[in-house]
């Protein structure tokens, strides 16, 4: 769980900012516990909400696609930004060790937890918690790097964009050790890191009780994405199954039986391995 004994680690140099407007009141909450850790030169929600936060909020019109959240990111944000550096936090992902950080991240442009499942080269990495320079942000104003259709900003970043980032802007990425020790996502960490992200990660930093309420308070479409079933199994494999009874209350809220099976099959679970478990959390 989280805790911060020692004073904030002094990041003046770095603005810390979360955009979202379909869970800002969590994004608000992932930004507070983040100032805990480190002392920011800035902070800043974007959102089209009003919720309570120690960051400074910077209204925008709400983001109603995957495309437009990218958008944002690539093409507006850096206007916003005064500091050399930049955090991008999102609601299930923060800093969770301000002790870890080190100046070293501050050699490269982009850093972000690295992806297991590339092996070219390419696998620096998840834009959910990352640490991105204004020299990158400054490079995107050029029209080569349009935003194609149905877009994901960091996969652009690290695989589309890189080679070219690299070759013509001098855009310096994280090697993977590096990455490892900055931030985990796919991969289970081999070390206390600096920060996370993903939901079904969550387990590790946050109480039960609070991670519960989290998930109930969560826009529905973000509790029924893949991420968040996940976070499910995770649990079933602790055999934590309070946790799972209440999960499963909500799937099946909006869910049948069959559409909770049949979500954890797309997600390569077993249809016979899913029957058992949906009867484990119905019964739970």
């Amino acid at each position: 769980m989280q805790t911060n004994a020692n004073p904030p680690v002094e990041l003046r140099n770095v603005t810390l900012c979360a955009v979202d407007t379909i869970n800002a009141g969590l994004a608000a909450r992932a930004l507070d516990l983040s100032m805990a850790q480190c002392a920011f030169g800035d902070a800043i929600l974007f959102t089209d909400d009003s919720v309570p936060t120690q960051a400074r909020i910077v209204t925008i019109d709400r983001l109603r696609s995957r495309e437009a959240y990218s958008t944002f990111l690539l093409k507006q944000l850096a206007q916003h930004i005064t500091t050399p550096w930049l955090l991008v936090v999102q609601w299930d992902g923060y800093v969770v060790d301000g002790s870890r950080w080190s100046d070293r991240f501050l050699e490269y442009d982009y850093i972000g937890a690295h992806w297991p499942h590339r092996n070219d080269g390419m696998s620096v990495g998840n834009g959910g918690f990352s640490l991105r320079s204004m020299r990158l942000l400054r490079a995107f104003a050029d029209e080569r790097f349009a935003i194609p259709e149905s877009p994901v900003e960091d996969d652009l970043i690290c695989r589309t964009w890189r080679p070219t980032l690299e070759a013509e802007y001098g855009i310096r990425f994280a090697p993977v050790d590096v990455a490892a020790r900055f931030s985990y996502e796919g991969d289970p960490p081999a070390r206390p890191t600096f920060g996370f992200h993903a939901v079904f990660n969550m387990w590790r930093h946050v109480d039960d009780t609070v991670l519960m309420n989290i998930l109930r308070e969560i826009d529905i479409r973000t509790f029924a994405s893949n991420e968040t079933l996940f976070l499910l199994v995770a649990f079933w494999q602790q055999g934590k199954f309070a946790c799972l009874k209440s999960m499963y209350a909500r799937y099946r809220d909006h869910w049948s039986a069959e559409e909770f099976i049949g979500a954890l099959v797309n997600n390569g679970v077993k249809e016979i391995a899913a029957r058992r478990f949906q009867a484990i959390c119905e019964n739970a």
